[in-house]
């Protein structure tokens, strides 16, 4: 659809307000035929450039005596042609086409997933957008926040889609406070508050350092005077230097990265060092990085600074173990002097010795007194051991003398009684024991038992021996004769 023309007199605010751009207030209002030539030039190829282009008409009509309109004056635009002209028109301006520097009040600040900045600058009466691209925001010093003062300089751009004009910046700087110190005041703030600066965080310090490390730079005049002060104290100590940029571009991130090489357990460094000579606030602000600071306090090795001259102060200072006026000083506190070293350990020897001879005539009477105490407890020992065998032998004594005694009235007992029953005392009353025994040789027979206790066991004319009380009586059987059975008459 065809836009449609506008009918009657056009309006000249529009005009009006391109020309005030055109002509700004500490410019001429006029300008000259062959300027205004070239303007006219530059809008009407803006124009012709749209893809619908509208054929310049004369007017047909007047207003009483008033001259004719221009035909431009009266053309219909697209919203694309009046962006594009009012684009034209500030590419054109001798201020709003150059970089402009304005100051306002940060609100509205945000920053995207990729690093731009977004935010809106004002002051009391009006505001406008503004962008950093990452680039740039990235690479500023301080943190951007809502209420800051600010000079933003940049170039103002109009946004097609929406209509919308702000300013691309390219600088982005605090008023009344340079950028560095409000970074510096930032990061102190914010690394206070996560208490990186408390007393308790500060590791115990070397009294002898054998082997440190220094982090500066190695072409400039303080290595040179830190290593000329350590060679004269100790010429000894083992230096370990690494050497890093300490201002500008880069020297934050190699500074923290040095400090946490120097750290590793790897190098067995009993300190570390970071130093650099004096110079501008901006100089040394490198030693005020967030980076630089978390690395002194991460770092497993005790630090000591040595930044600037007496009155400069960085947060690395503040950060670390110990803080030294200059590098020198430095170097010069945590070198011990060989003399001294050489005084101390002889004023220690002196105390070793003396130490060590102490407390050998202490172990010495210990072990007199011990030994004597031994002696006596052995002596003790024997003394109670001999009386106890003594007693025991004593008891064992009266003892077996005692079982002796019980066994010999036993065995009295028992040969009383095995007198009692002795077979001769039988024979003695006038018993005899008979045997069966050989007719020819007198001795027990082969066969049947050897005692006869009845007539049943021989026959006649049988050999048989009779044991006598005093004797033998060698006999033979003439007839053998069966006693009557008593048993039934002892029954009845």
């Amino acid at each position: 659809m065809s836009p449609k023309k506008r009918s009657g007199p056009p309006d000249n605010s529009a005009q009006q307000t391109l020309g005030f751009l055109m002509a700004p207030a500490d410019t001429p209002k006029m300008l000259e035929t062959s300027d205004r030539q070239e303007d006219a030039d530059t809008v009407g190829t803006a124009l012709t450039s749209s893809k619908k282009r509208y054929p310049f008409k004369k007017s047909t009509s007047s207003a009483g005596n008033k001259p004719a309109l221009p035909a431009t004056e009266r053309q219909t635009y697209s919203v694309a042609e009046l962006t594009r002209l009012i684009q034209g028109v500030f590419s054109l301006h001798p201020v709003l086409g150059n970089p402009v520097t304005v100051e306002g009040e940060l609100s509205n600040v945000k920053r995207s997933s990729r690093g731009h900045l977004y935010f809106t600058l004002k002051d009391g009466d009006a505001s406008i957008g503004g962008v950093l691209w990452a680039s740039v925001a990235n690479r500023l010093q301080f943190e951007p926040m809502d209420g800051q003062a600010v000079l933003l300089t940049g170039k103002l751009e109009i946004y097609a889609p929406s209509g919308s004009y702000s300013i691309v910046g390219s600088r982005l700087e605090p008023v009344g406070i340079g950028a560095l110190q409000l970074a510096f005041q930032q990061i102190k703030a914010r690394l206070e508050a996560e208490g990186l600066f408390m007393e308790e965080f500060k590791r115990a310090l070397p009294n002898f350092p054998e082997r440190i490390g220094i982090i500066t730079s190695s072409t400039g005049a303080v290595i040179h005077d830190m290593l000329r002060v350590i060679r004269r104290k100790n010429p000894g100590l083992h230096v370990l230097l690494h050497p890093v940029k300490v201002q500008g571009e880069g020297a934050a991130a190699e500074i923290a990265h040095a400090i946490a090489e120097l750290s590793h357990s790897a190098y067995r460094l009993d300190a570390i060092i970071v130093a650099r000579g004096g110079g501008s606030f901006e100089d040394l602000f490198c030693f005020s990085e967030e980076v630089v600071v978390r690395a002194i306090f991460d770092a497993q090795t005790p630090i000591i600074t040595g930044i600037g001259h007496e009155p400069d102060f960085s947060l690395a200072d503040a950060v670390a173990d110990y803080s030294a006026s200059t590098p020198t000083a430095a170097a010069d506190w945590l070198t011990p002097e060989i003399g001294q070293l050489r005084d101390i350990l002889a004023r220690h020897s002196q105390t070793l010795l003396q130490g060590i001879a102490e407390h050998v005539l202490y172990y010495e009477r210990m072990l007199d007194d011990s030994t004597t105490r031994l002696l006596e407890r052995h002596e003790r020992t024997l003394d109670q051991a001999e009386n106890t065998l003594k007693q025991t032998q004593e008891q064992w004594l009266a003892r077996t003398e005692f079982y002796l005694q019980n066994r010999e009235q036993a065995l009295s007992q028992m040969a009383a009684t095995l007198d009692a029953f002795n077979p001769l005392k039988t024979l003695a009353r006038g018993f005899s024991i008979a045997s069966r025994v050989s007719a020819e040789t007198g001795l027990a027979a082969p066969t049947g038992g050897l005692v006869l206790y009845s007539v049943k066991q021989v026959q006649n004319d049988d050999c048989i021996d009779l044991r006598l009380s005093d004797g033998h009586l060698l006999c033979r059987v003439l007839e053998c004769r069966n006693l009557p059975d008593t048993s039934s008459q002892i029954s009845e």
